[in-house]
């Protein structure tokens, strides 16, 4: 299956977002004195997770988007049902194993990817056609009759 320019794009900009935050949760670690490599492992665990966990919803839709209605919504069930238990295996992972992955980093970490596609989803609203806000076309017609009876 080929991917969507459009699933590379938004999971390159997760990515990056992540690596970003990843950095900075590091850097608190740091400056707190509570840094382990245990901090790093989870941190690892965690954004990968995420960032898999984006990317697998973006492949998913694009299949859904190319089947009918009944198997796309078979493809997006079972897709959230893969997904989310693969986000409970990480936690059991990082609670089971405190030695190896820092339980608090690997759930912050995690949520980085969410974090990622809220802010993308900001950052884009305004952009749409070229910076200004346009009302939707049938917001003028539904106003238009109201005064008139």
């Amino acid at each position: 299956m080929k991917i969507d320019p459009a699933v590379r794009k938004e999971t390159i900009y997760v990515c990056i977002v992540t690596l970003i935050l990843s950095m900075l949760m590091e850097s608190v670690f740091l400056i707190i004195r509570q840094w382990q490599l245990s901090v790093l492992f989870g941190n690892l665990l965690g954004a990968g997770i995420g960032i898999a966990n984006f990317f697998f919803l973006g492949l998913s839709v694009q299949k859904a988007v190319k089947s009918d209605e009944k198997k796309a919504k078979e493809i997006l069930r079972a897709s959230h049902a893969i997904r989310y238990a693969l986000i409970i295996l990480l936690v059991v992972i990082a609670v089971v194993i405190p030695s190896v992955f820092n339980l608090w980093s690997t759930l912050i970490s995690l949520l980085f990817a969410t974090f990622a596609v809220y802010t993308r989803a900001l950052t884009t609203k305004g952009k749409k056609n070229g910076g200004e806000t346009v009302a939707p076309a049938n917001a003028a017609s539904d106003n238009e009759g109201e005064g008139e009876s």
